[in-house]
């Protein structure tokens, strides 16, 4: 059986990225257009709105005819899509994990995703609060002592706090594919799978992190130094690595925390 282990993680995710290539490039391209679906139709609706020949300008305009609004219900759904498709890739990546190969029908499939939903708000809520609350104390002791350090200093450590408590639930989505957790337990079952190992799984993210920005770099000169019609085919390939090694050496690292064997 597999340990868990951050060179591990990164030569899974390396491997099965290139094993998977064209089923990933493809997932990619579904999710580009289907964003920029939603991003097109809320553009055109403001734009149906708008009137070219009018003395007001274009922000007035769409604020009187309630483009505003209609921005903010096309973030709505947008957010909604992503959420729905980033689950249908934990799914994929969970499968690859278990010696599948990557099937697109995993993106469609509302299972489990009230759960991830309710989650993620409940998350996010989390390390709002645990951000906020030491900025706000060093602010008003700034305020109080006329020392802006005590702002930086609290700020720092309610960053860090923010982080110690997102890379805690980071594995919620994979507990509720996994094991379809009930309610909301899949937010304390990944916070003890992910507590003996905070150190190992930071190193994975601020790795994946890395390898992401290099690969990105690397894709830009090459696509200059070919006269920028090499973008067209190094800017793809890193958005498959960069999309491809965090899914599924995130996915190893569940897999192997949580003492499941990995193909």
């Amino acid at each position: 059986m597999n340990k868990f282990s951050v060179g591990g993680a990164i030569g899974f995710g390396w491997k099965r990225t290139w094993k998977n290539f064209w089923w990933l490039l493809l997932v990619g391209i579904i999710f580009t257009a289907i964003n920029g679906a939603i991003s097109l139709i809320t553009l055109g609706g403001d734009m149906a709105s708008v009137d070219l020949s009018s003395s007001a300008s274009i922000q007035e305009q769409l604020e009187a005819s309630g483009g505003v609004a209609f921005d903010l219900v096309g973030s709505i759904v947008q957010g909604l899509v992503t959420l729905f498709l980033a689950l249908g890739v934990i799914r994929i990546a969970l499968a690859v994990t278990s010696g599948d190969r990557v099937r697109i029908g995993r993106l469609w499939s509302f299972q489990g995703f009230g759960r991830y939903f309710l989650g993620g708000i409940i998350i996010a809520i989390i390390v709002g609060v645990g951000f906020v609350i030491p900025l706000v104390i060093g602010i008003s002791i700034s305020v109080a002592t006329d020392q802006a350090a005590w702002a930086v200093i609290l700020g720092v450590i309610g960053a860090v706090i923010a982080i110690l408590l997102s890379l805690g639930f980071s594995l919620f989505g994979y507990v509720i594919i996994d094991k379809t957790a009930k309610g909301l337990s899949s937010l304390g079952e990944s916070w003890r799978l992910v507590k003996p190992h905070f150190g190992g799984l930071l190193g994975l993210h601020i790795l994946v992190a890395l390898i992401i920005l290099a690969t990105f770099l690397v894709a830009v000169l090459l696509g200059i130094l070919l006269i920028f019609v090499g973008l067209l085919v190094t800017l793809p390939v890193a958005g498959v690595l960069a999309f491809g090694i965090p899914a599924f050496a995130l996915a190893y690292a569940y897999r192997t925390l949580a003492g499941e064997p990995v193909a």
